[in-house]
């Protein structure tokens, strides 16, 4: 494994590992289409009210399924970065 750069950690998908920023909830496929694609432009980006909304709906997801078996802490971080969307 390379060693790892300050601000960055590595995330290992099919493809092999790579860097990604540590201040980014995003992993390998998201890093590996902003390398690849002209993505993230101001004209890009989905409406606040949608990315909002999509925010409610993975929390009230995460809390219903952790009801079902999803482990309290994978759940409890999803409501975390949901809740850090919604504010």
């Amino acid at each position: 494994m390379q060693q790892q750069k300050q601000g960055f950690r590595v995330e290992r998908d099919t493809m092999g590992e790579l860097e990604v920023p540590a201040d980014k909830y995003y992993g390998c496929q998201t890093q590996r289409s902003k390398m690849n694609f002209d993505i993230a432009a101001d004209t890009d980006r989905m409406p606040e009210p949608v990315i909002r909304g999509m925010a409610v709906l993975k929390k009230a997801a995460a809390i219903v399924n952790q009801r079902y078996g999803l482990d309290s802490k994978v759940s409890e971080t999803i409501q975390q970065a949901a809740q850090e969307v919604i504010d």
